[in-house]
C-alpha cells in the first residue's frame, strides 16, 4: 500500500498567482514543486503533529501555522478564527502567491479559500463554492463550516 502522505501530494490554483490549495507538504520534493509553482508563502492549517512539516520549510518560504478544528474535533471554528486566518493569509499574500494547506486539502483550507473568494473576490458562498469545486476537486467542507461562511458575506 502507498504512503499517501508522500504520494498525493495536490496542489491547485484557485486564483493563479495569487491563491494556490492542497494537501500539507510532506517530503523535499513537494517543497520543490510549490517553489517551481511560484509560491513564495504558506499558510498551515492543521497542526505539525498532524502532518509534520518536511525540513527546510520554514528556510525556503515565509509560513505561518494556525489550526483550525476539523470533522474530528468536537466543534466547528468560530467566526474569529476564520477572520483570524483570513487576515494571516491577507498579510502573507503581500508577499506573493500563498499556497494554503490544511493535511488532506478538503476541509478547512478550502473553507478558508472560499472565505477569501467571498471577502475579496466579493463572490457568494454559493458562487464560491461552485468555482471552488470546480478548480479543486475534493473540496467537501461540512455543512456547519459553509453556514459559517454566509457571516461573512
Amino acid at each position: 500500500m502507498p504512503d499517501l502522505g508522500q504520494s498525493s501530494f495536490r496542489l491547485d490554483w484557485v486564483l493563479v498567482q495569487e491563491l494556490a490549495v492542497g494537501s500539507a507538504p510532506r517530503a523535499v520534493r513537494h517543497l520543490d514543486r510549490l517553489s517551481g509553482e511560484g509560491i513564495a508563502a504558506i499558510l498551515s492549517l492543521c497542526s505539525e503533529q498532524e502532518a509534520p512539516p518536511p525540513a527546510g520549510l520554514s528556510t525556503r518560504f515565509l509560513t505561518k501555522r494556525l489550526v483550525l478544528p476539523d470533522h474530528r474535533c468536537e466543534r466547528l471554528p468560530e467566526l474569529s478564527e476564520l477572520e483570524e486566518a483570513l487576515t494571516a493569509l491577507a498579510e502573507l499574500r503581500c508577499q506573493g502567491p500563498v499556497y494554503v494547506h490544511c493535511v488532506a486539502g478538503m476541509e478547512r483550507s478550502p473553507l478558508l479559500c472560499l472565505g477569501w473568494l467571498i471577502q475579496q473576490h466579493r463572490l457568494t458562498p454559493q458562487r464560491a463554492l461552485d468555482y471552488l469545486m470546480q478548480v479543486h476537486p475534493g473540496t467537501n467542507p461540512l455543512p456547519g463550516q459553509l453556514a459559517l461562511l454566509r457571516k461573512l458575506a
